[in-house]
């Protein structure tokens, strides 16, 4: 409860920082600049999508109780990255912040209990390893999790 309440003051620091000429709505160029004074990055495609999605009242801005949702929503993003990170950290054997071929292969056959040939993994490979460097960084392995699901 406490951590709620330390959460929603904190929200509101954050909207009444934003919110220059103190009207209780955000536009998208309030946001756009208040973020980035904050040293929040957000591409201006995923924050007209965020507003999109939480502009319950469709009046092309941000209300407070609004705001609480895209703070929300940004937080659970940012844990979601950092949860992937771990598991790229566990494939990534060796520490050397590349998965590779063996190391990926193994991680099919322990997490999603799936033996390829090396035919298959040949494929996996060629779909994810966008630079053709043999091996997957953190940023082909975020875009291509698909192929570590578990099969039903």
């Amino acid at each position: 409860m406490a951590d709620s309440i330390e959460h929603h003051h904190s929200v509101s620091a954050i909207f009444q920082a934003i919110d220059k000429n103190q009207d209780g709505r955000l536009s998208f160029s309030d946001l756009k600049l208040g973020f980035h004074e904050l040293g929040i990055h957000i591409s201006d495609e995923d924050l007209k999508l965020m507003m999109e999605e939480v502009d319950v009242d469709k009046d092309g801005a941000i209300c407070f109780s609004e705001m609480l949702t895209i703070m929300m929503k940004m937080q659970q993003k940012s844990q979601e990255q950092e949860d992937l990170k771990k598991v790229f950290q566990i494939m990534d054997r060796d520490g050397n912040k590349r998965i590779s071929r063996s190391e990926l292969k193994s991680a099919l056959k322990l997490y999603v209990n799936k033996n390829v040939t090396k035919e298959e993994l040949d494929k996996i490979m060629n779909e994810i390893d966008f630079d053709m460097d043999g091996q997957i960084s953190f940023l082909e392995f975020s875009h291509c999790l698909h192929y570590f699901q578990a099969s039903e």
